[in-house]
């Protein structure tokens, strides 16, 4: 009976499943990174041998330029990530902002969120029926407001 990781490994080193291989790549790599640089990353691809890293913001393109060399150095130095990657290639590697970063949802609330400072208590002094009304309802809403 064969063992699981090398069913894995051959299943892995056929080309419809070579998706996977790159994932697992990119996985390792966002793995070897510093804490502050793995937070930033949005996702990763390889194209014409060149790795490129989709930042979040600005400030993690800067910091993940600020350590270029310690990226680079990641690459050619850990053996598993030699191993898991070397189909790829990678000779340079390259930054940049991505315009589909997440956002955070804004909720537009209708509802005020002030203090009624109005009272309810006014005089009519009125006598058309429609206009005691209008007033009847406003006197409601503001009750109904300062009960809130």
């Amino acid at each position: 009976m064969k063992k699981v990781e090398t069913v894995l490994t051959h299943l892995l080193s056929r080309p419809t499943y070579a998706k996977l291989g790159e994932q697992e790549c990119f996985r390792l790599i966002r793995k070897a990174l510093p804490d502050p640089l793995r937070r930033g990353i949005l996702f990763m691809y390889v194209k014409n041998r060149t790795l490129f890293f989709a930042m979040k913001h600005p400030a993690f393109k800067m910091e993940f330029d600020y350590k270029h060399s310690l990226i680079k150095n990641l690459l050619t130095s850990l053996p598993p990530l030699r191993e898991a990657c070397e189909g790829y290639r990678i000779e340079t590697i390259k930054a940049f902002v991505s315009r589909f970063a997440p956002t955070a949802e804004t909720r537009d609330d209708t509802e005020p969120k002030y203090r009624e400072r109005a009272h309810p208590t006014f005089p009519l002094k009125s006598e058309k029926r429609e206009i005691v009304e209008a007033f009847e309802g406003i006197r409601k809403s503001i009750e109904k407001n300062l009960r809130r």
